[in-house]
């Protein structure tokens, strides 16, 4: 039999009711989430869950009912599971959500302040996660879920039973039964005798075992994991973005209430002070009615209607703008911009009192109503917050997000023949087909407005071109603005993928001219294939860096602007890798610094003398006459 099978830990000296230490508070991070019966997903559905994961599709395949699933399973606000849920060509009375969750807490508490954990119990999978299980029956009217944990390796007996369900009596009576002599200190806690009866028996084998955690015995586990169970909180598309919305009130009602508990007996003695006076009115009216009718007046006397005053009801708050105009009035996309991040306020106040546990945001279609510009920021933001502080999950239909996001984030839904619906994601050595297959679905390009497709290398890349063509066409409007100007698709290529891209020539169905920009890197990385752009012969082009990377144009007087550090920036030393050194941070994150605040720091001025031979301007100046020439030649998809 193996050994170690339950290494719970005592408390103290290892006498069952010593206090034990805190148990560390870590918050359980989702990484798969598998649907069954639930809407339009009849068959079984599989997803791998990133910190940020963004599911993209067309119009009704399912991406909301995703985020609303895991609303449910994690016990949001906003959804409640109902009778409509469950799916009209599946079986409605097995409606299955499964979540499977890593980052787990190292301690729990199970038996009288005995600490033991999750593994030691043998409740987790071959990979270390812990898989857990909702059942719901829509068919009834009232519907609650019968919970399970989905252990892999479990020790059960012959008739496949798991000792957990076990009051301590139950236990000690099958120790009796499989002849396991406890020792001093063993009979008096659960977690030990568990231990005790599979090491020292040969009755229990470890199976696949599915234990409910709704009983006597297992709810005390399931209290236990619910203290770590990230929260979620979703953020739906379809809302009225007023600042009277319950997201918008709730964060203002709370500092209300704060307000009002900070000047309680101020409250206290202006309430006595209120009902004195009417008091002293009551009394003059009822002296003037008993000498009309002595028996009327003795039946009357004052009483406030609530005991309890509703201050809390007497504040309410809007929110307007300098010039005084109330956010409802504002356009759509300013009113949802500001609801998101009062809903943001009030998942983090959530998690705060609920123990610091973590949170993972739940969007449905950040762009909607949004500027592009405000689409990539709100893109960027919502990245930055699922590097620091919880997980993201946004659903879009719109493919020009896809560049913006890192490729093996991307979930791709899709549905064949029979409308049953699957999930794809990027092989990360070769996401090229990936990317195909979302510009075959939604259309990799918003309508015909685009003349030109200019490819790099990536997300970075494409926010300092942006960036540094708007400052340039500030002072000469000959320059197209690339972060404005619908003419231009900006496609992130990824690097490695750049070689199918250029000799698959993936974008040719487009019939849009390419401008491919590559990095000359130190090795002249991708010299053949600018040579193979330029000899389609379709008016495409490609030029490579004469500096290392883009990050070579950047002047080094606006890095000290931004980051205090004045470093050296050459035509071939690597910039990025200097500033991961100096700042310790890592390199996509001095890439974003770079490219997202740097370069638009950086002056007319400061472009020129880092580019003293006009090399972008050249770029910006060809695309924008390759733009032209496509206009007049009618080079429409």
């Amino acid at each position: 039999m193996a050994r170690g099978l339950y290494e719970g830990t005592p408390a103290g000296d290892g006498t069952a009711g010593e206090g034990a230490e805190p148990v560390e508070e870590r918050s359980m991070k989702l990484r798969r989430i598998e649907i069954e019966n639930f809407r339009a997903f009849a068959s079984p559905l599989e997803i791998e869950i990133d910190d940020f994961t963004a599911f993209i599709g067309r119009n009704d395949v399912g991406k909301s009912s995703i985020l609303a699933a895991l609303t449910i399973f994690l016990e949001g606000d906003g959804v409640k599971i109902d009778q409509c849920d469950g799916s009209l060509h599946g079986d409605r009375s097995k409606v299955r959500i499964t979540c499977e969750f890593d980052d787990l807490p190292e301690k729990i508490v199970l038996d009288d302040a005995y600490e033991t954990n999750l593994r030691d119990e043998h409740l987790l999978r071959s990979n270390g996660r812990l898989r857990i299980t909702k059942l719901y029956d829509c068919s009834k009217s009232k519907i609650s879920p019968v919970i399970f944990i989905n252990a892999e390796n479990h020790p059960v007996d012959e008739s496949s039973k798991s000792l957990l369900p076990l009051t301590i009596q139950e236990l000690r009576r099958e120790a009796e039964k499989r002849q396991v002599t406890l020792e001093t200190g063993e009979g008096t806690i659960k977690a030990r005798i568990r231990r005790a009866i599979v090491e020292r028996s040969h009755a229990y084998q470890f199976r696949p075992i599915d234990i409910p955690v709704d009983k006597n015995e297992t709810r005390t586990l399931w209290e236990q994991i619910l203290k770590y169970l990230p929260l979620c909180a979703l953020f739906v598309s379809d809302r009225s973005s007023s600042d009277q919305d319950p997201e918008a009130q709730s964060p203002m009602g709370v500092a209300v209430e704060q307000a009002l508990v900070e000047i309680e007996d101020q409250l206290g003695e202006l309430a006595a002070h209120v009902e004195t006076r009417v008091k002293e009115v009551a009394d003059r009216t009822l002296t003037k009615l008993r000498e009309m009718n002595a028996e009327l007046a003795a039946e009357l006397k004052p009483q406030l209607k609530e005991k309890s005053i509703k201050w809390k009801s007497l504040f309410k708050y809007t929110l307007t703008s300098d010039l005084e105009v109330p956010m409802d009035k504002r356009g759509s996309g300013v009113r949802r911009l500001v609801l998101l991040n009062f809903f943001r306020a009030e998942a983090e106040r959530k998690a705060s009192v609920d123990g610091h546990r973590s949170i993972i945001y739940a969007i449905e279609e950040p762009e909607a109503s949004q500027h592009p510009d405000h689409q990539r920021m709100l893109m960027r933001a919502l990245l930055e917050i699922s590097e620091n502080t919880g997980q993201v999950l946004v659903s879009t239909h719109a493919p020009g997000l896809a560049g913006e996001v890192p490729v093996d984030s991307l979930r791709l839904i899709d549905m064949d023949a029979s409308k049953r619906r699957f999930i794809r994601s990027a092989d990360i050595e070769d996401p090229s087909s990936f990317y195909r297959d979302i510009a075959e679905k939604l259309g990799m390009l918003p309508d015909n407005l685009v003349r030109v497709l200019i490819c790099v290398e990536g997300a970075n890349d494409i926010r300092f071109l942006r960036h540094i063509s708007h400052t340039l066409h500030e002072s000469d409007r000959s320059i197209p603005d690339l972060s404005l100007n619908p003419s231009f698709a900006m496609i992130p290529m990824h690097g490695g993928n750049l070689r199918d891209v250029v000799n698959l020539h993936l974008f040719k169905n487009f019939r849009k001219p390419e401008f491919h920009i590559y990095d000359r890197d130190d090795n002249n990385t991708y010299q053949e294939q600018a040579k193979e752009v330029n000899q389609r012969g379709d008016g495409s082009k490609a030029v490579q860096t004469s500096k290392r990377t883009m990050e070579n144009y950047i002047h080094p007087a606006a890095v000290v602007r931004i980051a205090g550090y004045n470093i050296e920036i050459t035509d071939d030393n690597d910039v990025v890798m200097c500033l991961c050194g100096i700042l310790g941070k890592k390199k996509s994150e001095v890439k974003a610094l770079l490219s997202d605040e740097v370069a638009p720091a950086m002056t007319v001025e400061e472009i020129d003398e880092r580019d003293p031979n006009r090399e972008i301007r050249g770029w910006l100046q060809e695309i924008g006459s390759m733009a032209r020439g496509s206009e007049r030649k009618g080079f429409k998809s």
